[in-house]
């Protein structure tokens, strides 16, 4: 029995010592050539015995095995291997034929193998980079889940508590897997992903509104806000080559429509009831929609270079539009024949401001246009420090009336002019400091124009066919 354990320790001792070492080895004798490529062998006009290499592969590299010989390690496409064993006179034929190496190959096979790194590298780059992208769009598809499509999902399925948890789940759970699978098979700009977020908020909003003027239920205005959120960021995702500047405009015709529809029903609106009555509702829904083509249109068709910065500026000018044009009514209704503080008062008041302010933010707007626009580009940045400079004025403006008439009476009109001047005076300085950076002229030749005929034939259902958008090329 000893001696039967002592051979089977000899033999496992005996067999661990055999292990075979590979050790890499260049195929000349200068050490450069280390992988010989298809081409490569094609130009040396290597053959068998030493060469029995056959059919298409990646590379082949050889490796020494001490005392027992060598082996040539190929590499296919598929990313298997298959190792051929070559003698000694085999491996001084391969020294032989790679001693005299053609002038350029070594540079042509480094070049290769840079340009497979850096087409790799660049591979991977825009890999992560669309990921990064995708992940974007996920994360904000995901707060839209919790905050617009699992609420609005729930009160559109159930009038119960328990129900309602439940529709919550199933809505945002739904809607999040949705929108991993979109992101999972197609690539989403920043562009994009911001046009989707914004448009959902605006549909949901649109469709609640739509539901709440034509005297639905819960359950119809939650399903409402659930279809117009979600239809709006699909739409936003079907639309072509969007620019930053694209995205901006059409977010400003959108949110400034609402803005001013908002303004001017509540100029219009009787106090004595809720706001806003189904009417002003249906006002307002159309005009978070109506929005989004004309900005578009207006970033793409003017024949000047609309930047985002630019309508960042634009924001500006007409939020001091409509402080100068509240300021000067408020003076006017203050400075009349009602008193302050009545009905009759407050009823013009109201009227007078909002529609004042509605259309300063109008006129506002367009004079950034024409003074800033048409003239310069301006960066995300700029129009920043424009709006700080005069948000800034404004206050330091009100503040030092405030130090001046500290006595001043409730309501007095000299606060808010000084504000106005002050918004006013802080643009205008902001705006000479830049550097300036002049319209650099029409960068698109995609044109949207909507025509507003035939919108207006189309709603009162006249017979026919109406022309409703037209985009140009």
């Amino acid at each position: 029995m000893k001696k039967l354990l002592f051979v089977l320790a000899l033999a496992i001792a005996t067999r661990a010592g055999a292990q075979v070492v590979e050790r890499p080895e260049p195929f000349d004798s200068a050490g450069k050539l280390t992988v010989v490529t298809p081409s490569i062998a094609a130009r040396l006009q290597l053959s068998p015995p030493a060469w029995r290499i056959t059919g298409d592969y990646a590379g082949a590299r050889l490796f020494a095995l001490g005392d027992q010989g060598y082996v040539i390690v190929v590499e296919r496409r598929d990313g298997t291997q298959e190792r051929y064993a070559i003698t000694r006179p085999d491996r001084e034929y391969l020294r032989a034929k790679t001693s005299n190496l053609p002038p350029g190959m070594l540079e042509e096979q480094l070049g290769r193998v840079g340009a497979g790194i850096s087409t790799g590298l660049g591979e991977v780059k825009q890999q992560i980079v669309t990921a990064a992208r995708n992940d974007a769009f996920v994360l904000n598809q995901g707060a839209l889940a919790l905050i617009v499509y699992g609420p609005s999902f729930a009160y559109a399925l159930s009038n119960e508590t328990p129900g309602r948890v439940a529709a919550y789940v199933l809505g945002a759970g739904g809607t999040f897997y949705a929108a991993t699978q979109i992101a999972r098979n197609r690539s989403i700009t920043p562009q994009q992903n911001a046009l989707a977020t914004h448009a959902a908020l605006h549909g949901a909003a649109a469709g609640l509104g739509v539901a709440y003027a034509a005297s639905g239920n819960s359950n119809v205005q939650g399903a409402a806000a659930f279809v117009g959120g979600v239809g709006g960021s699909l739409l936003a995702l079907g639309i072509p080559s969007l620019r930053s500047a694209d995205v901006a405009g059409a977010t400003f015709g959108a949110d400034a429509t609402l803005i001013t529809a908002w303004l001017l029903t509540r100029a219009s609106h009787d106090r004595s009831h809720d706001y806003p009555s189904r009417g002003e509702a249906a006002i307002l829904s159309a005009a978070a929609i109506a929005g989004y083509p004309l900005g578009l249109q207006y970033a793409r068709g003017a024949s000047y270079n609309v930047t985002a910065g630019d309508i960042g500026a634009m924001w500006t000018t007409g939020a001091v539009g409509a402080l100068a044009a509240g300021t000067i009514a408020h003076g006017v209704v203050r400075n009349g024949n009602l008193t302050p503080g009545t009905s009759a008062y407050r009823d013009r008041h109201q009227t007078a401001v909002f529609s004042a302010a509605a259309g300063g933010f109008v006129l506002g707007a367009v004079a950034g246009d024409v003074a800033l626009v048409r003239r310069f580009d301006h960066t995300p940045y700029e129009a920043g420090i424009l709006a700080a400079s005069a948000a800034g004025g404004a206050l330091m403006g009100a503040g030092a009336y405030s130090l001046v008439r500290p006595n001043r009476p409730s309501g007095a009109v000299g606060p808010y002019v000084a504000a106005t001047v002050g918004a006013v005076g802080g643009m205008a300085i902001a705006e000479a400091l830049m550097p300036p950076r002049y319209d650099a002229g029409r960068q698109s030749s995609l044109r949207l124009r909507v025509d507003p005929m035939g919108l207006a034939l189309a709603a009162s259902r006249t017979p026919g066919a109406h022309s409703l958008v037209q985009l140009q090329f």
